[in-house]
């Protein structure tokens, strides 16, 4: 809003807010704005960058020969899928003889349990001795743990079975393959290196108790042309003490790719005065405010030459001079 009005100007000793009472003197034009217009907020950059929640190398549990690859470097999968393909002949052979075992074990508890019964039954007629169905008992039992075992190693190995199959243990993307078709593999030998693509974050080196990362700045992730907010994971708890800093952790876009560069913009809640807007008059940094068509000096307190000030909260919803207040002056009323 552009203003010409007729004013004379004073200022109290005490240096506080400086009432200008209309007079016959021509004051030079002037520009006003709301501060809400006009204030601006304290921005820091730091350089951040995009980083996976797992960098992981898939390797063979077997020793055994890789039969077929699913996937190639490049290729984005599914959790679960599968990607490599073992020879599994040595453990599905170990589960056949492992199943006819089984058979074997409950026809023998079977047997075991159809003499216990009988014995048990005569004794009490008191047709057989103590021993013999206590024994018979005993046979039971033995049959009963073998059983067990058996089940046992039948799952160990239908778990071998299932390694035979490499399959992502997470959404990712295939980043190497370290082994070939027709090679043969032991237990930890290496066959694919992959990044999960989920819950990606963005890493940043932050300086020691700068900021309040809780509550006391709003977070951005900027990327080329494109700005994202992003929310706090995590500060770490440990300071480098060679540069008195601490690493923090924000949510990654699910835009972005992994591994990319960019900036991490944390904005300060605090809004401040923009310094073309401060003018000294009589040794003292203030701004000029319009109220009710009454313009007045409004000394800042601690004020530093070329530097924003904090908006004090009586003047958040004032109207400022911000053009023509270098030619604005406070004289000495008579």
């Amino acid at each position: 809003m552009r203003h010409s009005i007729l004013m004379t100007f004073f200022i109290s000793s005490a240096l506080s807010i400086v009432p200008l009472a209309l007079a016959e003197e021509a004051v030079p034009n002037f520009t006003t704005a709301l501060m809400s217009e006009i204030q601006q907020s304290r921005q820091h950059r730091f350089a951040a960058s995009v980083i996976t929640l797992n960098d992981t190398q898939l390797a063979s549990e077997l020793a055994t020969t890789v039969l077929e690859f699913f996937v190639r470097p490049g290729d984005r999968v599914a959790q679960g899928q599968a990607l490599v393909s073992l020879d599994c002949r040595d453990a599905e052979d170990q589960l056949n003889l492992l199943s006819s075992r089984l058979s074997e074990t409950q026809a023998s508890l079977t047997q075991a349990q159809r003499l216990a019964n009988r014995l048990s039954s005569l004794r009490e007629r008191q047709l057989t001795d103590n021993l013999s169905a206590e024994d018979a008992q005993s046979e039971v039992a033995r049959q009963q743990s073998r059983l067990a075992a058996m089940n046992t190693e039948i799952q160990l190995a239908k778990r071998q079975i299932d390694r035979c199959t490499v399959k992502a243990p997470f959404e990712a993307a295939i980043t190497a393959q370290h082994a070939g078709v027709g090679e043969r593999t032991s237990p930890g030998s290496l066959l694919l290196s992959l990044q999960q693509l989920s819950d990606a974050e963005i890493e940043v080196t932050l300086p020691v108790n700068r900021f309040d990362l809780h509550g006391g700045v709003k977070a951005e992730f900027e990327l080329g042309d494109d700005r994202f907010p992003v929310e706090l994971i995590r500060q770490s708890p440990v300071i480098d003490t060679r540069n008195r800093s601490q690493k923090a952790w924000y949510h990654a876009p699910e835009s972005v790719t992994i591994g990319s560069s960019g900036t991490l913009i944390l904005t300060e809640a605090q809004p401040l005065i923009p310094a073309e807007y401060i003018v000294s008059r009589s040794g003292q940094l203030g701004i000029f405010t319009l109220l009710e068509n009454e313009l007045s000096f409004y000394p800042l307190i601690d004020a530093q030459e070329g530097r924003p000030h904090p908006v004090p909260s009586e003047l958040e919803n004032a109207q400022i001079v911000i053009q023509g207040q270098q030619w604005l002056q406070v004289g000495s009323a008579e």
